[in-house]
């Protein structure tokens, strides 16, 4: 699964992103730009060796709190090196805006995405604007969720990218409530259920045990020379 979750703030698509995260029962990799998800585990993590540690240690989910990172597009990058090379696992990009924009995507984020299908990861991203994520990403997801819109040109956008009928059913839909796209077929509906996916963020998650992610070896080609 490679999804997106769009819409404005307050509007409930990081909360149902993690809802969405948690479902896939795998280890589960949040990258917190905000201080959003920090309260939902004991404790995140801070640096790529921390996050590292945690993925070895096979703890069910792991927040890693950028807030306070500056160059988040680099930062990434690097938080990226580290996941790539484990399999098993569900990253949630928080606010992926904050990490690339639709004419300069994130090299990190990208590799994760190519390699996800092939490796039995999943990956989740919001963000308040379309326009901020990269169109490689937006081509490679699966499903798309649209939460409320409101600026004109955020309509416009989801009406080029997923239709019309799509964009006038999104705008200023009702906090909680969603549209779900299948971006292979087109279908789409208005899900207006917000207890199936309620997760507190304010708490501590309920203890959980998932697969482990599995770490890989790297691949290297060895090039023969005449």
């Amino acid at each position: 699964m490679k999804a997106l979750a769009i819409g404005v703030s307050q509007t409930g698509k990081s909360t149902f992103a993690l809802h969405l995260a948690l479902s896939t029962g795998k280890q589960v990799v949040v990258w917190d730009a905000n201080e959003v998800f920090i309260d939902i585990v004991k404790e995140p993590v801070y640096t790529p060796s921390d996050l590292e540690d945690a993925l070895r240690a096979k703890e069910p989910v792991i927040v890693y709190d950028a807030t306070g990172i500056e160059d988040r597009h680099t930062a990434f990058t690097e938080f990226a090196g580290v996941l790539e090379n484990f399999d098993g696992h569900t990253l949630l990009v928080d606010e992926a805006g904050d990490v690339q924009r639709a004419t300069s995507p994130n090299s990190g984020l990208d590799r994760l995405y190519r390699r996800s299908g092939r490796r039995g990861n999943d990956i989740i991203s919001t963000t308040h604007r379309p326009v901020d994520v990269a169109t490689l990403n937006r081509s490679l997801d699966t499903e798309t969720y649209i939460f409320g819109i409101s600026r004109g040109k955020d309509v416009k956008i989801v009406a080029d990218e997923y239709s019309e009928e799509v964009a006038e059913a999104a705008h200023r839909l009702p906090d909680y409530v969603y549209i779900h796209y299948h971006n292979r077929t087109g279908e789409w509906k208005k899900v207006d259920d917000p207890e199936a996916w309620y997760v507190d963020l304010n708490r501590l998650l309920p203890e959980r045990e998932v697969a482990p992610a599995v770490r890989t070896q790297t691949r290297r080609i060895e090039w023969e020379t005449a």
